[in-house]
């Protein structure tokens, strides 16, 4: 059988960069989003396109945090939390994705990008721990697992409502899910409180995804995910990621015991640099580690907005030859 990797670069402000814009003029312009996104599809002819930019301030800034914008190349940034106390969390609602603060411009820009691009599209939204930590601030949200729980899975919960509803956006326009959820990756958040706190409320969303009319959802977590990697797949998941420093080999093996697609990762700074042997030399390890593995996905971290293109179309030529080699060897 010959197997195919997926070959999937995580672009979202250098798509900005691809059209002459900075970060915060795509993130608050669908016509520009969208235009990043296919430029970089054009360039890159990637297997998979995830629309979005500041990834983890939309959600917030429709709660109503406020978002700090610049003239340069700096992503935008949240600058306040949104949760004081147990009344502030009473008092919120829900946000209506096809009304409220940048939720629009996020699902408007998937639905041309599907129209326009010939390869699966995803819509990112937060995850309920990531989401939950920035409303709260992080923190105190740490604070309030050990010594309020109940105040935070609370939190949790309606975080994951809130997931929920922006999923059930791109499920109606037939987009699939990105939960992004890199901020329960051990050390900021340990092994015991991710199984006790983050993990229920994941996999509480991803079955509601599921039961909304989703085939499936990937959950994605950078850093070294390894102490925590049986518990992600545990959550339901469709796919779930490998950052470079992960086992890859037991990434492999546990995402073989459950059918689950397993996306490994160089590490973006190898891109950055245009560094083609220590590209060469990462992904010939990926491949060693996961070696025939039919569910497998290979990038990078999220590429820089100073990136050059040249070193993702490097990285693209390495990989091409990689698996042409592979094939050959069947």
């Amino acid at each position: 059988i010959l197997i195919r990797m997926m070959f999937v670069p995580t672009v979202y402000e250098h798509a900005a960069a691809l059209i002459g814009k900075t970060p915060s003029q795509a993130a608050q312009d669908e016509r520009l989003l969208a235009d990043g996104q296919l430029a970089a599809y054009g360039l890159y002819r990637h297997d998979l396109i995830s629309v979005g930019l500041d990834i983890y301030n939309v959600e917030a800034e429709a709660l109503g945090a406020r978002i700090q914008y610049y003239e340069d190349s700096r992503l935008p940034s949240c600058e306040t939390a949104v949760i004081s106390g147990e009344g502030d969390l009473k008092r919120l609602r829900v946000p209506n994705p096809e009304a409220d603060g940048r939720l629009p411009l996020l699902l408007g820009a998937c639905e041309r990008v599907k129209r326009e691009a010939p390869v699966p599209v995803s819509g990112t939204l937060t995850g309920p721990f990531t989401l939950a930590a920035i409303l709260r601030g992080f923190e105190d949200f740490v604070l309030d697992m050990l010594d309020s729980p109940e105040f935070a899975l609370a939190q949790l919960q309606f975080a994951a409502s809130v997931g929920l509803a922006f999923a059930e956006a791109y499920i109606k326009r037939g987009i699939n899910i990105v939960i992004n959820e890199s901020w329960v990756v051990p050390p900021l958040c340990s092994p015991d409180l991710y199984r006790a706190f983050a993990q229920p409320a994941e996999k509480q969303l991803i079955a509601a995804i599921c039961r909304a009319g989703a085939h499936d959802a990937a959950l994605i977590c950078g850093g070294n995910t390894t102490p925590i990697a049986k518990d992600l797949l545990d959550t339901g998941t469709s796919l779930i990621m490998a950052d470079w420093g992960c086992d890859f080999e037991y990434f492999k093996d546990l995402c073989g015991q459950r059918g689950v697609s397993l996306r490994a990762n160089i590490e973006s700074g190898a891109v950055q640099d245009g560094d083609v042997e220590r590209m060469g030399n990462e992904l010939r390890q990926i491949c060693e580690r996961c070696k025939g593995y039919e569910k497998l996905v290979v990038g990078c971290g999220i590429v820089s907005f100073g990136t050059k293109p040249e070193s993702v179309l490097q990285f693209k030529r390495l990989y091409q030859e990689l698996f042409a080699r592979e094939q050959g060897a069947e």
